[in-house]
């Protein structure tokens, strides 16, 4: 049976169906749906060449802050109105959507008495939203509006409320649920023994008596360490050039032809650092600034200056960690994949895969455990010299994961489950809601 192709109207349904979930007071559905509609024709056009890409909010103009915060932080989001509201045409944005950069400000858009849609203004401060987003920030910030949407690219809507994903619409297919490889599942065991070692490693640094109680901060910790390799492949996106990585135990000459050999290690020796600070930095709150106490306890100035010092070198390891993260990014700019080990080191770039064996049968995983009932028959040749090359050495090299990250953006994983070479796509690499935290 063909599958039928979905289009901004399908993606007006999943969003209507959300807000009724959460019994949003919204206008009618048809509303939703011209407003979809007419992202997804503006995605389709160019402005000097180039994509129209930008977010909105949809956010009432006669309360757009309804519930402001007793003490609102400096870099809080506002709302900045327009002198004369502008019709929400395919027209009009095009002209527009430069005004607005998905990182930093967004389209006010809601209809008026007649159910007309209009651009009534700009939210504007939305950095912290994109930075946490996209793992570079750990605290979850307020959002503006009923629900967020965004024009990431030709024909491709993404549609947030908070920071879940409702649904992306990508071309003609809507997208629900991302699959999260790495909370649980073989992809998460295969990074398994690289988190083991990096866990072993924060602790032998950490005095017991500090070190959190049993287990208590290593899953918090693991997280840092995804994060990190989550962070490379959404920079990796954002650079829309296409590349790979691999990560395998054992470089072979017979099946890789290292061209640009290194030995670059300061990824995980700067999450190491980064992890053993934090640590102490927290032992020091919660110890020497009585935290949960009815008094705090007054810190001596050797104690005072250690805190300080702890906080220092935490900026100073967030910033390292960036500059290794666009580092290793860069390099997949050059033809060839990039080659890790299980600990994230990277041993060299320019990689060409030198086996030609082709798999008997390729599998598309639909959930992240990879299940025999969930699993989809593809055709090998259906896909691109980048994947088909990572494809012959996962099929040849079981233990090893390959990441393929298309010019247009997908991330796809693959590795040997069993008999069978299985491939996961849609792959949830940003927080949304399910690892938000707030602080």
């Amino acid at each position: 049976m063909p599958i039928k192709n979905k289009t901004p109207r399908h993606l007006a349904e999943f969003v209507c169906t959300e807000l009724r979930k959460r019994k949003a007071a919204v206008p009618d559905d048809q509303v939703i749906t011209e407003l979809m509609e007419t992202m997804y024709y503006s995605s389709l056009r160019t402005e000097e060449s180039e994509p129209v890409l930008f977010h909105m909010v949809f956010l009432d103009p006669s309360q757009p802050d309804p519930k402001p915060p007793r003490n609102p932080a400096r870099d809080r989001w506002s709302y900045i109105p327009f002198a004369d509201p502008i019709p929400f045409t395919v027209s009009n944005v095009v002209k527009i959507a430069k005004s607005t950069d998905l990182r930093t400000s967004s389209f006010v858009i809601w209809p008026d008495q007649l159910d007309q849609l209009y651009i009534w203004g700009l939210v504007d401060q939305q950095n912290r939203f994109h930075k946490f987003l996209n793992r570079s920030a750990e605290v979850e910030v307020e959002r503006p509006g009923v629900f967020q949407a965004s024009v990431e690219g030709i024909g491709i809507i993404v549609v947030y409320m908070r920071y879940e994903k409702v649904a992306e619409l990508r071309v003609n297919e809507v997208i629900r649920h991302s699959l999260d490889l790495f909370r649980e599942g073989p992809v998460r065991d295969l990074l398994a023994p690289g988190i083991d070692r990096f866990l072993d490693g924060v602790r032998s640094h950490i005095p017991d008596d500090i070190y959190q109680a049993p287990g208590a901060g290593d899953e918090l910790h693991a997280q840092q360490w995804i994060s990190v390799l989550c962070r490379i492949l959404l920079r990796i996106q954002k650079i829309k050039n296409g590349g790979a990585i691999l990560i395998t135990p054992q470089i072979t000459p017979d099946d890789l032809n290292v061209k640009y050999g290194i030995n670059y290690d300061r990824l995980p020796t700067s999450l190491q650092s980064n992890a053993v600070t934090k640590i102490k930095s927290d032992y020091l709150e919660r110890h020497l600034l009585g935290h949960g106490e009815s008094r705090p306890k007054e810190l001596s100035a050797d104690q005072f200056q250690q805190l300080r010092r702890l906080e220092k070198e935490l900026r100073a390891n967030k910033n390292e960690i960036d500059g290794v993260i666009w580092f290793i990014a860069l390099l997949t700019r050059v033809d060839g994949l990039v080659v890790m080990d299980p600990n994230l080191v990277v041993r060299g770039y320019g990689v060409e895969i030198k086996n030609w064996q082709e798999p008997d049968r390729v599998f598309i995983a639909t959930d992240r455990m990879g299940s025999e009932a969930k699993l989809r028959p593809v055709s090998y040749n259906h896909f691109g010299t980048r994947h088909r090359s990572m494809m012959r050495y996962c099929c040849q090299n079981p233990g090893s994961l390959g990441f393929v990250i298309s010019q247009d953006g997908e991330v796809r994983v693959m590795t040997m489950l069993g008999e069978r070479l299985v491939m996961w796509e849609n792959i949830k690499l940003k927080y949304y809601s399910y690892a938000s935290r707030k602080k």
